[in-house]
Order: C-alpha cells, then structure tokens, then sequence
C-alpha cells in the first residue's frame, strides 16, 4: 500500500524565524552602539584657567544638550563651600545672578532665548580658589540644567555616573594643552627667554582650543542624525520582529 505524507514546515518556519530573530538583535545591538556616544557627549563641562591654590580662576560651563530635546531656559551652578569668593561676568544673551539657596550660594544664568537643543553654549563665572588646598583637592560644582520641559541636575560626585558633576582638581593642568604646566616650567627656569618661551607655547594652545572648538561642534552635530538613526534602525528591528511572529503563527 502506498501511503502518501505531507510534507512538514515546521522545519523552514524555524530556520527563517531564528534568521528574522538574529537580524532584528544584530540591528538592536548597533543601534545601542550608536546611541552610546551621544550619550557620553551629554555632560556639562567646565574648564578652568587656572586650579592653582588661591588662584582666582575664570570657570568655562559649556553644554550642547537640552532635556531630552527640549531648549534650555536657565543653568543653575552651586559653588562649593571651599571657594573664598564670586564674581559675576557678563554674558551675552543670559542674565547672571547670585544667590543663596539652602546655606549654599548658586550662580544662576537665565537665557534671554531659550538655547536650542544641539548648539554649544559657554557660561562664564570667576572664583577665587581655597587658599592652601592641597593638590588632588578636588572640587564640585553641581549643576541644574532647566529646560522648557524638565530639568536636569548634573550633581554627582563620580564621573563615570550617568549625570556626573562638572569638576576641577586643585594643582591638575588646566586645560588640555597644558597652560599649568607651561607655567611651572617658566617659574623653575627664572629667565625671559624662559618667559617668552610660556608666553609663545600659551599662544599656541590658544590657537589650538580655538581650532578644536568648530571640530567639538561637528562632532557633537553629528551626534543628532546617528541618534535619529539609532531609533529608525530599532524600530525596524522590532517591525522585523513582529513579522517573523506573524509568519511563525501562520506557518502552524
């Protein structure tokens, strides 16, 4: 007797399900790659001109982020208690004040404009830096990021924590070409050609920060269309994955 069989496709539904399934983890996966380096840039920085005890020392806030999205209408920086004094500096398009907020005096920048999400921005303050702190001191100078919609404190002490605080360090170069270092080597050497030599390599540095600024900039401009595209390849992962769900109950 001939006995006729159907054939199976429970077999090809499986291969094809674990394929659709793979895809749609590998898109996963390098949409959280291109995700990740917009997140690193989210920080607001400072740069001091100087971290030399006693120093007074203008500090440099900068962001290019809002809230999620939304612009920015104000920047509130808590001064820690170490530092002697404040003084305010103008800055174009902000009002600047000062102020005592639970025994803790603040520097709040108000936006004349609320600052678009996407375009750097750089806040200026000047203090006077504790008198004998030791080097490695370091100090931290919280700071609440308001926006049209939310807000965003930039407090904790740790710097590999999601919302970390800007900080300086007592005695560490001041920027990343140096400037400290320059000065320590002129006052070792005690001469004028020692001097000129300072004066010309801040000169150069100057330049040099100058020139990484636009490429900041780019870099951070950048950062908006990879997140666009990080969230178009993980909704394409998920509509993948409800394909292959679909077929796999129609394949039964």
């Amino acid at each position: 007797m001939h006995t006729s069989t159907t054939p199976t496709r429970s077999t090809p539904t499986r291969t094809r399900t674990r394929v659709v399934a793979g895809i749609a983890a590998g898109i996963g996966a390098a949409a959280l790659v291109l995700v990740a380096p917009v997140a690193a840039n989210a920080h607001v920085h400072v740069t001091p001109t100087s971290t030399e005890a006693g120093a007074d020392s203008e500090l440099a806030f900068s962001f290019s982020h809002g809230c999620d999205g939304s612009p920015t209408t104000a920047v509130e920086v808590t001064i820690p208690e170490e530092v002697t004094s404040v003084a305010l500096i103008a800055n174009p398009g902000w009002d600047v004040a000062s102020a005592l907020q639970d025994g803790a005096r603040t520097v709040v920048f108000t936006a004349d404009e609320p600052m678009p999400d996407g375009v750097r921005e750089t806040l200026e303050v000047e203090v006077t830096l504790p008198e004998g702190a030791a080097d490695g001191t370091v100090l931290a100078f919280p700071a609440l990021q308001v926006c049209e919609t939310g807000e965003t404190l930039w407090g904790d002490a740790d710097p590999e924590a999601e919302l970390p605080a800007p900080v300086i360090t007592i005695g560490e170069t001041a920027d990343a070409h140096g400037e400290a270092g320059h000065g320590e080597a002129a006052a070792e050497a005690g001469t004028e050609g020692d001097h000129a030599a300072e004066g010309h390599a801040e000169g150069a540095a100057a330049d040099d920060a100058t020139a990484s600024a636009p490429a900041e900039d780019a870099g951070m401009s950048a950062a908006v269309p990879l997140s666009i595209a990080a969230v178009v390849l993980a909704a394409l992962a998920a509509v993948l994955a409800v394909v292959s769900l679909r077929r796999q109950a129609h394949g039964r």
